[in-house]
């Protein structure tokens, strides 16, 4: 049974995404909301506070290639169910911590399981279920981060003004529970096959003509699934290694900001309740450019939709340096909502666009990994800052440097990955 238009079961798949993407999101970008109200109660520094999320990612980081493999074997239904479970739990348990170790103990536990539901799954997910408009299907999949946590900052926040730092991690794990178990257990379907479907495609024609960096731009993957390079000649390609380090450098430029933007604006005069206005309005920002710039790809091509990307890496810390003006945190938000948009749907995209999907899984659970790399680096890098200087301004020039290198790196990827496509996909 092929079934092919609007109503095919894929666009129900690729919103169960953003679903269990907005449960992800309560791991990773709901808990900035928490370094101050922890830190002055239990006496840390924040850049040891923030340690916690960069523990997580590097236990992310070291088995992401381990998972790839699993989901390929396995499937996604069945891993994320367990890990969403372990890691809603994991998030009351921090309610309940009193020491340092406490937190780091929770975060390597919680590292161990949050590939299990995390990016790379539902990018894996998404690439299984699309071969046409993969670029809309992984933007609105990956909506759904920025979207819940728009939602719950400010809710969070009052709730900490109300009931404290700790029952408010409890009020986040039942959140992460009620969100995940049910979609992942009654609605998502790890492919097309098991219901009796193909992948979503407007129509059989699996002909390319490839415009690169045009609007006509095609994903090099369409077709049949063994179409594309394995892992091992990835690894063998300029191509590959120049698009690791792009996705690291987006990461780089973004996880430390949006973990730190409602203390910075807070220690630059503006009041916790403003300062959560505007990361509430990032992650909305955020939530509307995923899904643009999956349109983007799709219309633009892989080029220019990386260009945005990179160029926004550069602009945003120039808006946070002048953000005691009041209307630039609003910019800030703004640009940095575009360039973080980069950090989740950039790297399935192209990892298909360039690659295929022959090996897609394994090949996205690397640069995945590069991904959580920048993640691991940046928030600590931000906290040290202020730690040893009493302010972030140091982070945004560095940001800059960041941000260009960024441009450099996702231009050279798609310049070397050229030979791949029409060798192997044509």
């Amino acid at each position: 049974m092929i079934k092919k238009g609007r109503h095919h079961y894929a666009w129900i798949i690729a919103f169960a995404g953003l679903i269990v993407s907005g449960g992800i999101g309560i791991f990773t970008s709901c808990l900035g909301i928490f370094v101050k109200p922890v830190c002055e109660n239990l006496g840390f520094l924040r850049a040891q506070f923030t340690m916690c999320g960069s523990i997580s990612m590097i236990v992310c980081v070291v088995l992401m290639p381990f998972f790839g493999t699993l989901f390929k074997r396995f499937g996604f239904k069945r891993i994320a169910i367990i890990s969403a479970v372990i890691c809603g739990l994991i998030l009351m348990g921090y309610s309940i911590s009193s020491e340092l170790w406490h937190f780091y103990v929770l975060a390597f536990v919680c590292g161990l399981f949050m590939n299990g539901f995390g990016i790379m799954a539902v990018g894996i997910l998404v690439n299984k279920w699309f071969t046409d408009k993969k670029g809309l299907a992984t933007g609105i999949a990956f909506s759904g981060s920025g979207l819940l946590a728009a939602i719950l900052i400010p809710i969070a926040n009052r709730f900490i003004e109300l009931n404290g730092w700790r029952w408010t991690y409890r009020f986040l794990g039942c959140a992460a529970l009620v969100i995940l178990v049910p979609v992942i257990l009654f609605i998502v379907k790890d492919k097309p096959e098991d219901i009796g479907l193909e992948s979503y495609r407007i129509s059989k024609n699996t002909n390319l003509d490839i415009k690169p960096g045009s609007s006509q731009e095609r994903s090099p993957g369409r077709g049949t699934a063994d179409m594309g390079i394995t892992r091992n000649e990835a690894f063998r390609t300029v191509s590959f290694w120049l698009l690791a380090a792009g996705v690291m450098g987006i990461t780089l430029c973004q996880a430390g900001p949006h973990i730190h933007t409602i203390s910075f604006l807070s220690d630059i005069g503006y009041s916790i309740a403003f300062a959560s206005i505007i990361s509430s309005a990032y992650f909305v920002f955020l939530t509307g450019f995923k899904v643009f710039m999956g349109l983007a790809f799709d219309r633009l091509g892989s080029l220019r939709g990386s260009m945005l990307i990179g160029g926004a890496c550069v602009v945003f810390p120039i808006f946070a340096l002048l953000a005691a003006f009041p209307v630039f945190p609003w910019v800030y938000a703004l640009v940095l909502g575009l360039a973080s948009s980069g950090a989740t749907i950039l790297g399935p995209i192209l990892s298909a666009n360039f690659y295929g999907k022959k090996d897609f899984s394994k090949i996205f659970s690397v640069i995945s990994m590069f991904s959580h790399i920048g993640v691991v680096i940046s928030s600590p890098i931000y906290g040290a800052i202020f730690d040893i200087t009493g302010r972030y301004s140091l982070a945004w020039v560095l940001s800059i440097g960041a941000g260009i290198v960024v441009c450099i790196c996702l231009f050279g990827a798609y310049r070397t990955s050229k030979k791949i496509m029409f060798t192997h996909f044509l």
